[in-house]
This record gives structure tokens, C-alpha cells and sequence, in this order.
């Protein structure tokens, strides 16, 4: 029986690839089709009215839309462990007092890597509070990096794999989020609560299927292959390639601490999440814990 997944995804990490072309979500029934989200709002407002299935996002975009219009999203898995969020600036900003009435370019303008940029940002003196700078919604990674090289916005975080784009292109990496932010997590895979419910045999399905291609590409027999895998079917150079192979988490499983650091962070700015302040309300183990089990 064909179990249909509607994923939804800023970038398709390295387990989804090689269940593809492996067979591992073919093995479980799961018949995928994965849509690329031009930004975060158009993403979680899909998973709040059902047009997507699955997200995979940043945590703080669970928080930021989970109740915000009527449905409850949860964060069900881990993607990846970690995450490295680079702060790029345009080659004439040559000091961080430079940024100053300038337009920086952020996804939306109260959600996950734009509460980052504010934090690295704080930390150099420049608050948004006091109108030091200008925040500009250009949306996904890919959209922040052309609004930065048309020279319409100033400084952006760039993560992988347009990273590598930035520095091609001649912008400048001025800081990352590791100096004031070492345990924010990297993304997850998130859900419609009442969607997750009503489809819990195809949610566990696709997690089983997702952690098994995960325990595949991990392994180091099938590094090369898994690479090769990954660079054909994103379009990556061999590098790139092996950054999103090893950027995969190690088990799937919720970073609890690391999601109450995005939490933190979120009410530092003064966005208290619309289902309260407890870190509990916006992630379910119950799913990946069913799928891991032998």
C-alpha cells in the first residue's frame, strides 16, 4: 500500500537522498514529493492548513507558528545535531559600526536565524530596538544571498551550502552564531499535530525509513557512494556534498536542551510563543520513539 508524504523543505538533507535512490522509503510503502519552500511563512502556514505533510525547519519556526492560526505543529525529529550560521556582510562593510542604518536581509523578520543575526548583532553593539539597523524579509538562504549581491541588503546569515556561493561571489564572513549561541541546534522535522494523529502508522513509516537511510549514508563503507549520491541528486560540488552528508545527526533523536536554547532566545526579543512558554507543547518523542524501536 503507497503511503503518500508530502514533504516540504528549505534543503533536502542527506538521509532523504539516499532513501530515494536506495530504497528505503520504497521499502515502507512511502511515496514522496518534496516541495522547496521560498520562506519560512509560506512553509509553516502550509503545515498549518494542511497543505504539506512534513517540514523539515528550524525549531524556533515550530515556536513562532505552533497555535498562531489554530493548528498545533511539533517538532518530531532531529535533522541535524548541529548547525554552523555564518554572518556574511557586503566587501565595503569593513567593521560591524558599518552596518549601522543599513538593511540586512533575513528570512521573516521574527523567526529562527533573523532572532540569531539580532543576537551576534547585540553583541557588537547594534540593536534593533534603537533602530540601529533594518531588518528586510527576502526569505530563503538563496534569496538572502541574491539580495545581497544586487547590493539591496548589507549583511545576511548564509549557512551551507551557500556559504561557498557568499565567498565565490565576494562577500565576507564577519562572525558566526558559535560565539554567542554554542548549543543552538540544528533543524528538525516538524508536523501538524492533528495531521501526525490522524497518519501515525505513515509518519512512524517514513522515520523508520529515514533513520534506516540515515544508519546507511553514516556508515563508512558507503561514505563514497553516499557523497556521489548526495552531489548528483542536489546538484552540489564533492565538498558540499560531504558537508551534508556529515551535517546529518547521528540519531535523530531531539536535542531537548538545544530546543529550550531556542526558546530562550525567542523570549529574550519579547515573542512569547502563542502555546505558552513551555518547551514541551511544541515536540512529540512518541513518533520517533516508535520508528527507532527494533
Amino acid at each position: 500500500m503507497q503511503r503518500p508524504v508530502r514533504l516540504n523543505v528549505f534543503r533536502v538533507d542527506a538521509a532523504v537522498v539516499a532513501a530515494q535512490a536506495r530504497g528505503f522509503f520504497a521499502s515502507e510503502g512511502i511515496e514522496l514529493k518534496i516541495t522547496h519552500t521560498p520562506n519560512s511563512t509560506e512553509q509553516m502556514r502550509g503545515i498549518s492548513k494542511g497543505a504539506f505533510d512534513l517540514a523539515s525547519t528550524a525549531f524556533d519556526n515550530v515556536l513562532a507558528w505552533s497555535g498562531k492560526e489554530g493548528a498545533e505543529i511539533v517538532a518530531v525529529a532531529q535533522t541535524t545535531d548541529k548547525i554552523l550560521l555564518p554572518v556574511f556582510v557586503r566587501p565595503e562593510i569593513r567593521d560591524w559600526s558599518q552596518l549601522k542604518e543599513k538593511k540586512l536581509a533575513v528570512d521573516a523578520v521574527d523567526t529562527a536565524f533573523a532572532l540569531v543575526l539580532r543576537r551576534i548583532l547585540l553583541s557588537h553593539g547594534l540593536d534593533l530596538n534603537r533602530k540601529d539597523y533594518e531588518l528586510v524579509p527576502a526569505g530563503a538562504t538563496g534569496h538572502r544571498l541574491d539580495s545581497m549581491t544586487r547590493g539591496e541588503t548589507f549583511a545576511a546569515i548564509l549557512n551551507a551550502p551557500f556559504d561557498a556561493k557568499a565567498e565565490a561571489a565576494g562577500l565576507v564572513r564577519f562572525a558566526d552564531h558559535l560565539e554567542v549561541l554554542p548549543h543552538y541546534p540544528g533543524g528538525v522535522y516538524a508536523v501538524n499535530r492533528s495531521w501526525a494523529k490522524s497518519n501515525r502508522e505513515t509518519l512512524v513509516a517514513f522515520l523508520r525509513a529515514w533513520l534506516a537511510a540515515g544508519r546507511w549514508v553514516r556508515d563508512p563503507a558507503n561514505r563514497e557512494e553516499a557523497v556521489n549520491l548526495v552531489a548528483a541528486d542536489l546538484k552540489l560540488s564533492p565538498r558540499a556534498a560531504a558537508g551534508s552528508v556529515e551535517d546529518l545527526s547521528a540519531t535523530g533523536s531531539l536535542n531537548i536542551p538545544g530546543l529550550e536554547s531556542v526558546l530562550g532566545l525567542r523570549t529574550q526579543f519579547g515573542f512569547t510563543p502563542p502555546m505558552g512558554p513551555a518547551v514541551g507543547s511544541y515536540y512529540d518523542l512518541d513518533y520517533y520513539r516508535a520508528s527507532a524501536r527494533k
